[in-house]
């Protein structure tokens, strides 16, 4: 397409009858469009905006942000593993932290200005979700020590201990807590120590603070806050000589032979580089930690604290921070590099990591009602296959048939398709071989009056166990109705109860009692299921099960994917949950408002009251970690409306300046292939619009698209894949029931642009025929398309190009998701082509504000202007050319030969000047 084909830019203009007046109109005109054009569509209050400049980067280094610059960097060191996303301690903010999996740390490298001296005062925070109760070991989350084997230790570090008095007198019992130990430069011996004596939830964010007061060093004070307030205070009182000092700060004077791996860093994750690697690690994440060389007074450590829970803070967590003068201060919102992964929150910690597959959308929206900071992980059949993620071999997984255990998840499917059986969990060995064990979730039928459709084996969810005799399994079948579009629980519980002698592949078989859960409550039972278990070596020597969740899993030879969503998935080993437990899990995660996290619940279920350690399930996948390639949102929503790409990045040149002058040179786009790549938002409560709306976008069409081509789409959710002719006694539940969308999209395999609403039987739309040269050519278009009240209208680089009457807008999708480049809930009606800035706003944007977004774009800050000096009018421009008219509405023409700066000649008539690209 040819630049001179496009409209001409809606012109700032202006009558020179009277220069002066002009003048004034014409510089208040321009100075809207001064801005670039992020700042022209966020003047617009879009409530959700993606720009698609995020980073793609992995780094394995925490930038420090602090006042000691990049020398405060910190590296994830060791090649034993790396650190992992994790929602972050910050409410209604979005970001990320680092989780500690006892495999990795980040380490500061040694620095004066984290060691001051013992004269001077110092204070230590940070946000710590600790999700084990293990105190046999002291976990450490921080360590500043100095601690060589055999050397006089210097520094101080910090444990997690014992989270309540239960476990008094058990292996490690140092207190309850939180402990900050300092060393003093006497043999291994710790000096001056606080321990909080509050006791803490595993799997609940607490903020940590110390405060060192040197006073006069032998009296010197070490006190911790919890949660904003001071839980306790020890002071020094010189020691057995009543002189030596309760603290002495690191050096970097020790002899190589001795510091044979340097001066001591500061750590976060384990011990530092002081020790063995691997020493005393911690489980659990670490956000927003700061070292000031002063003392934060108990006002600040409490506005930090309120701050940090506020979803309404006034100022950014982290910019009241760094108005206190952080030396060091890590945000800890990296992605080290890595595979994409599924954190194990169970006691199989590192061992149980899940690799995710390419396709798998995360985080979807989470199961827990109210948990906005959470996820699930979705996936589809279209999305190339395979599960969602997997673990490989592990025994804690497999309990011995003898040995009872509970299976715990959450699933949302969105479509009722049950040929084949779409499987949510698999656990067994079943591909090739004549014996078969583990066990399989499958979906069934969601209502009684699908009897008799391709696969119907029964209403609700079937669990399967194998005996390790021949390819039979022993079900139970929930048989309660689900809702497509809806979330479920699903708990299954194994009791064995008699040794039935070897299976025909050597393993151990019982018999016992399976018992199936829904929403709390006890719904089936079979009394006398057999059950072997997977085991390793199997019965051939073939590699052993893997844990699947989403589809088949490798060892049953894949496929069966499971569409939908998955959240909470939890296998507790050698334990059955109560049924009072079930419930309150259950009530739990359906409350918006819980004394307790539904976390907390399944990490303590299997506790049993005496301080036993480690007593938590072998595997909690709970599916909310953070995006891959996440896409931010700039819109007035925040992060409750961001995205993730799937099977895609944003590394694609978008509208770059100069041709487009309001953007950056390095601004880039999301690339779409119009089969399987796209942009997942999920479904926020602020974007489920009605009425008014706008929907913009810049886009670069390929040459070919299909029938249709989403550019925006909110829905449609999935239909029902049975033909209603055939089965016309089907109850349609859910999502099913409703086909409403929302669009902006290409038509006809790329005959026409379109915006509109559609309810499945109606639709109402504008609708443009595409030009010559859209489709598969070098320049980006803007699109943008309005529902104001009356009319659906449509919007061509800036111009209006198609109006339709309508008595109705933008219709509620309750369930189905928003996307970009397909349909809702994605890996249909792909777009090909790149997508750029697009906005959704749930009013209609004017004409006339539609025409000043595409106007900043092209010219970004070089506007018409207008000056009047010594009588003489002077128009000036940078780029495009010029055009008059005798008539504010037009007909423009371009002067020709005009060239800027120029001096129009005087005369009595008016004139209206603008400019075109």
């Amino acid at each position: 397409m040819k630049r001179t084909q496009e409209p001409p830019v809606p012109p700032v203009s202006g009558r020179l009858t009277n220069p002066l007046v002009c003048t004034a109109f014409l510089l208040l005109a321009v100075s809207v469009k001064c801005a670039d054009y992020q700042a022209t569509v966020l003047s617009d209050g879009p409530r959700a905006y993606y720009r698609f400049n995020d980073d793609t980067g992995r780094s394995a280094i925490n930038r420090n942000s602090g006042g000691l610059g990049a020398a405060g960097n910190a590296t994830n060191d060791l090649s034993t593993g790396v650190v992992h996303p994790f929602p972050g301690a910050l409410a209604g903010d979005g970001n990320r932290s680092e989780f500690f999996d006892s495999s990795a740390r980040t380490i500061i490298p040694y620095s004066p200005a984290l060691n001051p001296t013992n004269t001077h005062p110092f204070t230590v925070e940070a946000w710590f979700y600790p999700a084990s109760d293990q105190i046999n070991g002291g976990q450490c989350p921080i360590n500043n020590r100095y601690a060589y084997s055999g050397v006089n230790r210097q520094g101080w570090v910090f444990f997690q201990r014992a989270p309540n008095l239960d476990y008094f007198g058990k292996g490690g019992y140092e207190g309850v807590g939180w402990n900050c130990r300092m060393y003093n430069e006497n043999g291994g011996t710790g000096a001056l120590d606080v321990t909080s004596q509050l006791p803490y939830q595993i799997g609940r964010w607490t903020h940590v603070v110390v405060v060192y007061d040197p006073v006069n060093v032998t009296n010197a004070t070490l006190t911790m806050y919890i949660d904003g307030v001071a839980a306790n205070t020890n002071t020094w009182t010189g020691g057995a000589s009543g002189t030596a000092p309760g603290y002495v700060a690191n050096t970097d004077d020790h002899p190589p032979s001795e510091a044979v791996s340097g001066p001591s860093g500061l750590a976060l994750g384990q011990y530092n580089n002081t020790a063995s690697p691997n020493s005393n690690p911690y489980f659990g994440a670490v956000d927003e930690f700061a070292f000031y060389t002063n003392k934060l007074s108990p006002a600040q450590i409490l506005a930090h604290y309120q701050n940090g829970t506020n979803a309404a803070r006034s100022i950014p967590y982290q910019t009241l921070v760094q108005s206190d003068n952080p030396v060091e201060y890590l945000r800890l919102d990296e992605i080290a590099p890595g595979p994409d992964i599924a954190i194990n929150l169970g006691d199989l910690r590192n061992g149980g990591v899940a690799t995710n597959a390419p396709g798998v959308r995360h985080p979807a929206q989470s199961a827990l009602a109210g948990r906005i900071d959470d996820g699930a992980f979705s996936g589809h059949w279209r999305n190339g296959g395979g599960t969602f993620a997997d673990i490989p071999w592990n025994a804690a997984d497999n309990p011995d048939a003898s040995l009872p255990f509970t299976f715990e998840g959450w699933f949302r499917p969105t479509a009722d398709q049950m040929n084949p059986g779409p499987s949510p969990v698999n656990n067994r060995l079943a591909n090739g071989i004549a014996n078969r064990t583990g066990w399989v979730i499958y979906q069934r039928d969601p209502n009684d009056t699908y009897k008799g459709v391709p696969g119907d084996s029964g209403v609700g969810w079937t669990f399967r166990m194998y005996t390790g005799s021949g390819s039979g399994g022993q079900d139970v079948l929930t048989g309660v109705p689900y809702n497509v579009g809806e979330w479920q629980q699903l708990v299954v519980t194994w009791e064995p109860q008699t040794d039935v002698g070897p299976a025909v592949n050597g393993g151990v078989a019982w018999q016992g009692i399976l018992t199936a859960y829904v929403d709390g409550l006890a719904v089936a039972t079979n009394t006398a299921a057999t059950y072997s278990a997977n085991t390793n070596p199997t019965e051939d020597g073939r590699p052993p099960t893997d844990f699947a969740v989403g589809s088949y899993n490798l060892a049953s030879g894949g496929g069966e994917e499971f569409e939908g969503d998955i959240d909470e998935v939890a296998f507790y080993n050698n334990y059955v949950l109560t049924p009072d437990q079930i419930l309150a899990h259950y009530q739990t995660g359906t409350n918006s408002h819980p004394a307790t996290n539904y976390e907390t619940l399944v990490l303590t279920a299997p506790y049993d009251g005496a301080g036993t350690q480690r007593l938590m399930p072998a595997t909690y996948l709970r599916f909310n970690d953070p995006a891959f390639y996440p896409v931010a949102n700039s819109g007035t929503l925040g992060y409750v409306a961001d995205g993730n790409l799937v099977l895609t990045t944003n590394q694609a040149s978008g509208p770059q300046s100069p041709a487009y002058a309001g953007f950056e040179a390095s601004n880039e786009a999301v690339p779409l292939d119009g089969i399987k790549q796209w942009a997942s938002l999920n479904n926020p409560t602020g974007l489920n619009i009605s009425g008014q709306i706008t929907l913009e976008a810049w886009i670069k069409p390929g040459a070919t698209q299909g029938d249709p081509a989403r550019i925006i789409s909110h829905g449609p959710p999935t239909p029902t894949v049975y033909d209603l002719s055939t089965y016309p006694l089907l109850t349609l539940s859910g999502s099913l029931l409703s086909s409403n969308e929302v669009f902006l999209r290409i038509e006809a395999s790329g005959a026409n642009y379109a915006v509109g609403s559609s309810n499945g039987t109606n639709t109402y739309r504008a609708s443009y025929p595409i030009p010559e040269g859209d489709l598969g050519g070098a320049n980006w278009v803007h699109l943008a398309g309005t529902y104001d009240g009356a009319n659906w209208r449509l919007f061509r680089n800036g111009a209006p190009v198609a109006t339709n009457a309508a008595a109705v807008g933008a219709l509620p999708v309750d369930a189905g998701d928003w996307a970009i480049g397909s349909t809702g809930n994605g890996w249909a009606d792909s777009f090909t082509g790149s997508i750029d800035e697009v906005a959704i706003y749930n009013v209609a944007l004017s004409p006339s504000r539609i025409a000043a977004h595409y106007s900043t774009a092209i010219f970004g800050s070089h506007p018409l202007g207008i000056a009047l000096s010594g009588g003489q009018v002077t128009i000036t421009w940078s780029v495009g050319t010029l055009q008059q008219s005798d008539n504010v509405t037009g007909t423009y023409a371009d002067l020709t030969g005009a060239t800027s700066p120029y001096k129009p000649p005087a005369g009595p008539a008016s004139r209206f000047y603008r400019l075109r690209q």
